[in-house]
């Protein structure tokens, strides 16, 4: 290997380091470095995942592009100091290290929390770190390799997800308040000899039954249950009654014959028993908690959006970083470019969050798609004003930036050349206004279909399911090209025939 050309690519580092003369650090020109350094190094350089050396005893920094993100705006100073001089606010975590690594040991962590000052304020960050030693061929230990993943995102959702959970436990708590007062179906089960059934008002309410089913029969009470899940409820009960538990509990679906709505039903008894542990008596209630149950679906949904939204503003985040680099004239230009991008990110969200609650225009919204891109002259943006309704703006917004990331990741905006062409109009269709989108992608890189659906395919199939709208991709070799076509009126006041946008 030439040593005018070590190290081998390594981006923004290994660039830097190609420039230093040797009166950086302690350690002199490269051309005097230790082989296990430079061979370590040099791998350290060639991987996407963040990692970082503390090479020697008082532990110099060297690390890959990947981790000078992490680094905030520490990067590039810390390149080549010490780990006590770099981090002084975590000077004890790195004493561990140190101390630990260099002993031979190595040393990991899992969602660390740490507070750095990596943006020139105090930041609480999680990180999953795993440090290994750096031996010598005799088994001396010369420095330590550390594997750095930030999980503050992914900590964030965890505790929004537990937050979200103990709020849904306190309104159990509450509805069992509830449940003393009234609105709740009692029943009682004389079990000495088969099954004979008394049922409260709550209850026939609740199960949608007549006032004269106050004694129904067991049998009529299974065929409520939902086909789906009738044999495992029936046998379940069976089984509690004929084993030793005092306690019953079960949550299941009945089809209620009053309206065939299918309800949820949480059931809860006690189970008096004889001298024998025979069962003689169940007495019980009924809760309709079919609420709980859909807001438990929805907050699956919404933890699986949440996760891909994440995933997607780190790829996106991650992809105007590599751009604004790139065509940077220096790092002052390239910081500026940079925050006016996350800014302008930052700005596209909010108006995500707005449309929640608010009519957006539409030019509102596709500039919010260019500001992320940070180059108007990358946009043929046309189309007449258009005011769109809450749900309709938001899940439009969600699409448009959906195929935004998607051409920073791969399409027209992945290349310096590239340029998309969005344009809408309104027709008149039947008597009736029709809006038309086109999103049209050229100059990037050959286009290939993806050989799966992935999320926004099933964000924009579900977005406009009505039978008058049609949204569609289509990869050509010139570059991706998607059309919607939908009432302007469904548009206009958040509507759908088969359910609410995505």
């Amino acid at each position: 290997m030439s040593e005018r050309l070590w190290p081998v690519g390594g981006g923004e580092v290994g660039a830097l380091l190609r420039s230093w003369t040797g009166a950086e650090t302690v350690l002199g020109p490269s051309s005097a470095w230790p082989e296990r350094l430079k061979s370590t190094l040099q791998l350290v350089l060639a991987s996407p995942t963040p990692m970082v050396m503390f090479w020697g005893p008082s532990g110099l920094l060297l690390y890959n592009d990947a981790y000078g993100v992490i680094a905030g705006a520490k990067h590039p100073g810390i390149l080549g100091l010490g780990v006590f001089d770099a981090w002084p606010e975590v000077i004890d975590l790195h004493e561990e290290v140190m101390r630990t690594v260099f002993g031979g040991a190595p040393l990991s962590y899992r969602d660390l929390p740490l507070v750095l000052h990596r943006n020139g304020v105090a930041e609480d960050v999680c990180l999953n770190v795993d440090y290994s030693p750096i031996f010598d061929e005799g088994g001396e230990v010369l420095g330590v390799l550390a594997v750095v993943i930030e999980t503050t995102a992914l900590v964030g959702t965890q505790r929004a997800r537990d937050e979200a959970e103990q709020a849904l436990r306190r309104r159990e708590r509450e509805l069992a308040q509830v449940q003393k007062i009234g609105k709740v179906g009692g029943l009682e089960v004389d079990l000495r000899d088969g099954f004979h059934n008394k049922r409260s008002p709550e209850y026939l309410l609740i199960h949608g039954l007549p006032p004269e089913a106050v004694h129904e029969s067991h049998e009529n009470w299974v065929r409520r249950i939902h086909p789906q899940e009738r044999a495992m409820v029936e046998s379940h009960f069976r089984e509690t009654l004929a084993g030793t538990a005092r306690d019953y509990q079960i949550d299941y679906r009945i089809i209620r014959p009053s309206d065939g709505a299918v309800r949820w039903i949480s059931a809860v008894a006690q189970i008096e028993r004889d001298e024998a542990g025979q069962p003689v008596r169940l007495v019980g209630a009924h809760l309709d908690i079919t609420e709980r149950k859909e807001a438990e679906a929805q907050q699956r949904l919404l933890m699986q959006e949440l996760a891909h939204r994440v995933k997607n503003t780190l790829a996106m985040i991650q992809a105007i970083a590599s751009q604004t680099l790139r065509g940077a004239t220096s790092l002052e230009a390239a910081n500026e470019t940079f925050s006016a991008r996350l800014a302008a990110l930052s700005r596209a969200h909010d108006l995500v969050v707005g449309g929640h609650r608010a009519n957006a225009r539409m030019v509102d919204i596709a500039g919010s798609v260019v500001g992320i891109q940070g180059d108007p002259a990358r946009f043929q943006i046309s189309g007449p004003d258009v005011l769109l309704g809450p749900r309709p703006a938001l899940a439009l917004t969600l699409v448009l930036h959906e195929l935004a990331t998607n051409a920073v990741k791969y399409g027209a905006l992945s290349n310096q050349s590239g340029i998309v062409v969005l344009s809408w109009r309104v027709d008149e269709i039947d008597g009736a206004p029709q809006f038309r989108l086109r999103w049209q992608e050229s100059g990037g890189p050959p286009v290939v279909a993806p050989s799966r659906r992935g999320f926004g395919s099933r964000l924009i199939e579900r977005t406009f399911p009505s039978a008058q709208g049609r949204a569609e991709s289509a990869y050509l070799p010139t570059g991706l090209v998607f059309t919607l076509d939908a009432p302007l009126e469904a548009l206009k006041d958040g509507r759908e025939e088969n359910g609410e946008p995505a």
